[in-house]
C-alpha cells in the first residue's frame, strides 16, 4: 500500500475523503490517478523531515518514541522501530 495525496473527494472504505492522504493498493491507485483524483505523495527522507513531521510520521506508523524529544533521538527511535519491523 502506498500513500497518495487526495486532490478531489474519493471514496475509501465507505468514507468520502476530501483532503489529506489515503493509502491504496496499486490497482485502486491506477484508476484514481487516471481520473486525476489523487496525486502521488512526495516522500521525504526521514533525515530531511522536521521534528513535528517526524512525530507525525511516528504517530501514523504506530511507532512509540518513548522519551525521545529531540530530532536525533526521534530519528533514531523511528529507524530502530523500522528495522525491528523488517525483522519480523
Amino acid at each position: 500500500m502506498t500513500k497518495y495525496k487526495v486532490l478531489t473527494p474519493v471514496l475509501q472504505g465507505g468514507v468520502i475523503v476530501s483532503s489529506g492522504y489515503v493509502e491504496l493498493d496499486e490497482e485502486q491507485a491506477e484508476r484514481l490517478l487516471e481520473l486525476e483524483a489523487i496525486g502521488e505523495a512526495e516522500q521525504k527522507e526521514l533525515s530531511e523531515m522536521t521534528t513535528p513531521e517526524l512525530k507525525e510520521y511516528a504517530k501514523e506508523n504506530n511507532i512509540d518514541l518513548g522519551e525521545a524529544a529531540k530530532k536525533p533521538d526521534i530519528l533514531k527511535a523511528i529507524q530502530e522501530a523500522e528495522i525491528a519491523k523488517e525483522g519480523e
